[in-house]
């Protein structure tokens, strides 16, 4: 598995979990850019743990290894998202801006790649 798109989502949502937390800690209250924080903290683990399971599946023998440990990787995220939601005195909407990073992230990594090989079929 080439890793490079793995790599290059994960830097997008480094770089608009920045963005928004600077945002949200300027332009809104303290108690939705802690919500908003706490969603893209979130975010940024979950695309470094896809990384890391993306490089581990070339060493894997099976296939199945990488399938479980993304499965295990999703179950801890639902039961973190649900603890968060559930129990910690945050902003739900400040949070769902937060984890809404990830998603944005994927489509800016897509549309980024999309766009460079359309310029490659172009020009050459």
């Amino acid at each position: 598995m080439d890793t490079k798109h793995l790599i290059a989502v994960e830097k997008w949502t480094l770089g608009l979990a920045a963005a928004v937390v600077a945002f949200s800690f300027l332009a809104l209250g303290s108690r939705v850019a802690l919500g908003a924080s706490l969603g893209a903290v979130l975010m940024c683990l979950n695309a470094w743990a896809l990384r890391k399971i993306g490089e581990k599946s070339k060493v894997l023998a099976k296939p199945s290894a990488a399938v479980l440990l993304f499965n295990l990787k999703m179950g801890l995220l639902i039961a973190v998202v649900y603890v968060v939601i559930r129990y910690l005195p945050i902003d739900a909407v400040g949070f769902v801006i937060g984890i809404s990073i990830f998603p944005a992230a994927i489509l800016a990594a897509a549309l980024r790649h999309a766009f460079r090989a359309n310029q490659g079929e172009s020009h050459g």
